[in-house]
């Protein structure tokens, strides 16, 4: 494999494709990038301005006028060069990027950012749309899942590592009010590409899904 190849990924939350995404681009030196801390770097912008999520207007010229960038391959998120890397992963954010993602104009900022990011090649893209809106000329195609209760525990054992206070049965609510969300508005809805190979984690540890892609990307 000598092209530098644009993967991209897709697939719900908790779903294990920030670590498969992470690990892949590791193994291949490809540049990872995670959509979803660009939507969730907009919300802790939002939520510092004073900004509701369901303030339309207000999100889109905070979209506008704002910057996102990685460092570290990705491991570090920057929102206007400073590191928000740490403030992303809340209950707070978690409930209020749904409202946030969904607003088509956010949206096409984020894709703007996301294509200035990817141009190069050489990369593994995840997210929500990656594979549908972002770059749907990808080279490969992934669409990474698992069941909801899988994935909210997942997220549990996140959460409680982190020092934060929750419990699984709110965390699956919580995702599962998410995948509504996702998967039914009218711009850029969470679906697996037509091209795209689907992968359930749900019996398979990180190592398995890694190497399961890994074939692919090496055979392609």
């Amino acid at each position: 494999m000598n092209k530098r190849l644009t993967v991209a990924m897709d697939g719900p939350a908790g779903s294990g494709k920030s670590t498969i995404a992470r690990h892949i681009a590791g193994k291949l030196d490809y540049f990872y990038l995670n959509s979803g801390s660009m939507y969730r770097a907009m919300t802790l912008l939002s939520i510092r301005k004073g900004v509701p999520p369901t303030d339309a207007p207000a999100l889109i010229e905070l979209a506008k006028h704002c910057r996102i960038d990685f460092a570290d391959n990705g491991q570090i998120t920057l929102l206007n060069n400073e590191d928000v890397s740490d403030a992303l992963r809340t209950p707070e954010i978690e409930r209020a990027i749904p409202d946030v993602a969904k607003v088509p104009e956010v949206r096409r900022e984020m894709v703007k950012q996301q294509r200035r990011i990817g141009k190069k090649g050489g990369i593994i893209v995840e997210g929500r749309d990656v594979t549908t809106v972002v770059f749907p000329e990808a080279d490969l195609k992934f669409y990474i899942n698992a069941s909801v209760e899988e994935r909210a525990r997942r997220r549990f054992i996140e959460f409680k590592e982190n020092g934060i206070e929750t419990t699984v049965e709110q965390v699956e609510a919580d995702l599962r009010l998410r995948d509504e969300t996702d998967g039914s508005r009218e711009h850029s809805p969470l679906r697996a590409a037509e091209d795209a190979i689907v992968v359930d984690t749900t019996h398979m540890t990180i190592d398995e899904a890694v190497d399961f892609v890994v074939r692919q990307i090496r055979e392609s």
